[in-house]
């Protein structure tokens, strides 16, 4: 959903996009990642993808771990290899929930959650790898004409 929004809106502001899917890269797979970032020579990776089943996590921490967190490893470090910033987009999971107002940007994680967890290890990766050309985004839910989102969630539920 996310990557297919923001590929549309790139491209209605002319700006060229390389939109891979998990059907043509896998971001587990290392050799591949690194091929990929060397053939295309980005600028700028924008990480769409993500483990997002957050109820499946629970009982698949270490397939969610692997997607969320190992494999933006691999991706930071390719761009590292490459020289390309890094947007990766997390999650508000990586907070315990209990804050009354927004978090700021540099409050303490503390996920409860299998998803949290494996969303704030794909963070640190970023971090880790690349201190002056990753950047995290955090969210609470995607909207949009495209798959699972809050607004068809709640819709489903009210039905």
């Amino acid at each position: 959903m996310l990557g297919r929004d923001l590929c549309r809106l790139l491209a209605a502001g002319h700006v060229p996009v390389l939109p891979l899917t998990r059907h043509d890269l896998d971001l587990t797979d290392e050799r591949a990642v690194g091929c990929a970032l060397h053939r295309a020579r980005p600028a700028v990776v924008v990480n769409c993808a993500a483990w997002t089943d957050v109820d499946a996590a629970e009982s698949a921490e270490e397939r969610a771990l692997r997607v969320n967190g190992e494999a933006v490893r691999v991706l930071a470090r390719a761009c590292a290899a490459t020289g390309a910033r890094l947007l990766h987009v997390s999650t508000d999971y990586v907070f315990p929930g209990h804050a009354g107002p927004p978090y700021p940007e540099d409050a303490e994680p503390g996920p409860r959650t299998a998803y949290g967890r494996t969303k704030l290890a794909g963070e640190r990766a970023v971090l880790a790898e690349l201190p002056r050309a990753g950047t995290v985004v955090r969210t609470a839910w995607l909207y949009g004409p495209y798959g699972r989102n809050f607004v068809r969630t709640m819709a489903e539920r009210a039905a």
